[in-house]
């Protein structure tokens, strides 16, 4: 049997066996609902704890008015100091537990002895109150005991043993419900993920239904949300048996509400049952276990007390029973969404005046960015149209955009073959494209566009969207420029409007023509009060201030569309969340970059967006490469480079490893990893200044490697492109580049004038701190050979504080390294405080700097409390200090 999660309880359970071993009496106490797990735990942690030194009885909900019944099966029979009693009157249950104490101790003589007791609930008094007073007189004993029940609140005694439970010195477990990675675990990777979010929320995580139902349930039912989930088969008898006792009114009553969903009030499950005395039926039905009463400002409320129990009342109902219920909940509805929810349910056919009702409300909810609603509206209506094709290819959009690829790709095997070749190009050509699937994609996406049918399907509108972000992806900006115009110009362009703006400024950035794009952006409203649409453009306005060295307008815009895209697809906020990192990693801001790329590669991998996962890697490869943080680094780089499929995302994965191995001094694997780029025929992204930063480091490596005919061909190009775009970056980077070259050819009058030149380029303290940081180092190191140590000092301590800022560990060693060579006073000597601490180190204690809580540092960087505490004490340790206070004043200095 799978044995998943409870890791925490297991390391609560060893460790207070260990104290027992130390000669401290335990007492355990593993508390939760029936099928949680707590005899599996206990077994668990038997088996793994290496005794075979057990004592294990437990109640019996038939014997528990049996005196002594539980502690029988513990011993085998009384202890042997208990004579027979000579009338019927059982043995008193303080001398009972007092000649328990012996049989213990002897039990304990060779190793720890581990006493225990499950379903204490059912156990019978006397057993309990001669453990109660049993336990109570350990005082040295090896012994740990674990006592497994429902709920110690409602234990109805004794008393005693109530307060023994209750107090200070025992440990209470209380087990929840699996969540979403354990019942994946669980599931053994079968099912889907939104599977296993309706599994966690169907049963609560209790792994006895969890199990049930992985063994009862077709997996193609757990994956298809159209269908309820049942209740395991030994639950549905003990309800169904529960729903029988109740008298006919009651039984009605009840059906009403599970049609109704998990609570309802009184009077509308009343009238769906036609139940002239709903209060008689309800107080029948709570009294059977069926169902619970609340109480709101409008009356009774009732309500089930698990899904499970509602799934198997549900199921129960039968067909026709159940559509009839439907129909009169329709009628009574409170609001529109769950009048159209029942009449769907109600239907027993194709309805087409229902499925263009559905269609229209599905589209309504793309235009408002709620694609998850859209997409069951959508193929609901595909169910009841007579023409479902063209309604379920606008499913599969929407499924894509909110993330559920396995969904959209089962709704796609299913379109008829005879279905429009626009519909069906149109949706294998999405579903492609996210796939990572760039030429398939292509083919299919033509053949929508060229045969798209009538205007009013926005077919057409569609299939040029893609296009232009497969474009895009392919580096080829200037084509998805025009196919982002055919999208706006084209009928049903309302329908597609995602990320259309974003792709067509875009296209114009990286083909070089970012002045006139951002003449076009220049009355945007700011992100707060933007609409959807405007998102879209400030989302790509945001990209096009990035890569022309507008910094803060490229942070105000991108921060402003992630604060606000919450209603957005995946693809868009994947986009925005790592445009975000990306200009946070050129502004100096690590530990926010750090966070947004992260989370955008993090959420690429779990919504499947393959074309855009290698991109999301690379730039979350940044930080970590600079920092040193060796690991972390490495394993976006292999996501980044794996996935690279397209233009796009080998230009993304070729940077990282290539600023890894930079990072580490690298020069031979530096060349080696942008080598494939050298092969790219086309110009856009993987050229363009600004965009994808690899070109200093390629003429960088060749120069370390002796290379120099080749880096000086290389950096020509670099200078002339940069010379006409005019971007400071660019022109600074190539200017540094064109030092190290004339340094390397001890050409050094040149080597000087191209240094000074490019930190003119760079303004110090108004372009990216870590370009600025490189540029002093290098040109320090030059002036360092050369003799002229204060000048050398002068740029080195500029770049050692600029590289200790940003945490770049691996820089602050070479900038040491050079300083020290210098064997000058230092102004500052030794680096930050910062750099002893670990990358997560830093990031938690900059946090708490700041003022926020552990709990508030937990929330932001997506950790346990309890990983905070253990990072910030090896922070205070590392710092020498002892307070949040001292922490703070020692980072300001």
């Amino acid at each position: 049997m799978t044995f998943v999660g409870r890791d925490q309880e297991l390391r609560c359970l060893a460790a207070e066996f260990e104290r027992a071993r130390a000669g401290q009496p335990r007492l355990v106490v593993v508390e939760g609902p029936a099928g949680i797990g707590k005899t599996t735990l206990v077994q668990r942690f038997l088996e793994t704890c290496g005794t075979g030194n057990v004592l294990f009885t437990d109640g019996d909900e038939g014997e528990a008015l049996l005196p002594y019944g539980t502690l029988t099966r513990l011993l085998g029979g009384l202890p042997a100091q208990i004579e027979a009693p000579a009338t019927a009157e059982p043995p008193d249950p303080l001398a009972v537990g007092a000649a328990l104490l012996p049989e213990l101790s002897e039990r304990q003589a060779g190793e720890p002895l581990c006493l225990v007791v499950d379903d204490v609930h059912w156990a019978d008094a006397p057993t309990l109150r001669a453990l109660t007073f049993c336990l109570r007189r350990l005082r040295v004993d090896r012994v740990m005991a674990v006592l497994m029940l429902r709920e110690a609140a409602t234990l109805p005694g004794p008393e005693g043993l109530r307060r023994l439970i209750a107090a200070d010195t025992t440990r209470r477990l209380r087990l929840r419900g699996l969540r979403e990675p354990e019942v994946a675990a669980l599931a053994g990777g079968r099912v889907s993920q939104r599977a296993v979010a309706r599994l966690v929320a169907h049963t609560e995580g209790v792994p006895l239904h969890l199990r049930a139902l992985l063994e009862e349930v077709p997996l193609e039912v757990l994956d298809d949300l159209a269908q309820p989930l049942p209740a395991p088969r030994s639950y549905t008898m003990l309800v169904l048996a529960k729903v029988a006792r109740c008298a006919p009114p009651a039984r009605e009553l009840v059906g009403a509400v599970s049609v109704l969903g998990m609570s309802c009030p009184l009077h509308l499950a009343a009238r769906v049952a036609g139940v002239a005395e709903p209060l008689q039926a309800l107080e029948q039905a709570v009294r059977e276990g069926v169902l619970l009463e609340r109480s709101s400002a409008r009356g009774p409320v009732a309500a089930f007390a698990h899904p499970l129990i509602r799934a198997a009342v549900y199921r129960d109902l039968g067909p026709a029973h159940r559509s009839a219920l439907h129909a009169r909940a329709a009628l009574v509805a409170e609001d529109e969404q769950a009048r159209l929810r029942h009449r769907i349910e109600a239907v027993a056919g194709p309805s087409p005046e229902l499925a263009a009702e559905l269609a229209e409300l599905g589209r309504a909810q793309v235009r408002l960015g709620a694609f998850g609603g859209a997409a069951e509206r959508l193929k609901a209506a595909a169910e009841l149209s007579g023409d479902p094709a063209p309604l379920a290819a606008e499913a599969v959009e929407a499924l894509l955009l909110d993330g559920r690829v396995d969904e959209a790709a089962a709704l796609t095997a299913n379109l008829p073959e005879d279905a429009h070749p626009a519909v069906r190009g149109y949706a294998l050509g999405h579903l492609a494209m996210v796939r990572g699937q760039v030429e398939e994609a292509r083919a299919q996406l033509i053949t929508a566009w060229e045969q798209a049918g009538p205007p009013e399907s926005g077919l057409a509108a569609r299939a040029a969207q893609q296009l232009a972000m497969l474009c895009l992806v392919k580096a080829e900006g200037s084509q998805a420029a025009r196919w982002a115009e055919r999208a706006r110009t084209s009928p049903g362009y309302r329908l597609s409007i995602d990320y259309n703006r974003f792709t067509q400024l875009t296209g114009l950035a990286v083909s070089g023509e970012i002045d006139a794009a951002l003449a076009a952006t220049a009355d945007l409203p700011p992100p707060a009060s933007a609409t959807i649409a405007d998102l879209d453009a400030l989302l790509g306005r945001g990209l096009l201030r990035t890569c022309s060295d507008d910094l803060a307008g490229g942070l105000a815009d991108l921060s402003g569309v992630v604060a606000a895209c919450g209603e957005r697809s995946v693809p868009f906020r994947m986009l925005a969340t790592a445009m975000l990192g990306q200009v946070e990693y050129r502004s100096g801001r690590w530990d926010d970059a750090a966070l947004h790329t992260g989370t955008a590669a993090s959420v690429a991998d779990d919504a499947d967006q393959r074309w855009l996962s290698p991109i999301c890697h690379g730039l979350a490869a940044l930080v970590p490469a600079s920092r040193g943080d060796w690991p972390l680094a490495e394993s976006h780089v292999r996501a980044a480079v794996a996935g690279a499929d397209s233009v796009a995302a080998l230009a993304h994965g070729c940077s990282a490893a290539a600023h890894l191995a930079a990072a580490r001094g690298d020069h031979a694997a530096t060349v080696a990893a942008l080598e494939p780029l050298q092969a790219v025929e086309v110009h856009d992204i993987v050229y363009e200044p600004g965009v994808v930063q690899w070109l200093d480091l390629f003429v960088d490596a060749l120069v370390g490697l002796g290379e120099l005919d080749r880096a000086e061909t290389c950096l020509v190009a670099a200078e002339r492109l940069a010379g006409r775009r005019g971007r400071r970056s660019a022109l600074a980077t190539a200017a540094r580049c064109r030092g190290g070259l004339h340094a390397a050819r001890h050409e050094n009058a040149l080597a000087d004038a191209a240094f000074t030149t490019a930190l003119g380029h760079a303004r110090a303290g108004t372009g990216p701190p870590f370009d600025e940081a490189r540029l002093r180092l290098a040109y320090g190191r030059f002036l360092r050979r050369l003799g002229r140590r204060r000048q050398a000092q002068s740029h080195l301590e500029p770049a050692l504080g600029l590289f200790a800022r940003l945490g770049a560990a691996p820089y602050v060693g070479r900038c040491e390294q050079e300083l020290s060579a210098c064997g000058l006073p230092r102004a500052e000597p030794g680096a930050a405080p910062l750099l002893r601490l670990t990358p997560q180190e830093q990031a938690v204690a900059r946090l708490v700097a700041t003022g926020m809580t552990n709990r508030q540092v937990a929330r932001e960087l997506v950790l346990s409390v309890k990983t905070i505490e253990y990072h910030l004490g090896n922070a205070y340790a590392k710092l020498g200090v002892s307070s949040r206070v001292a922490l703070t004043t020692k980072l300001m200095h």
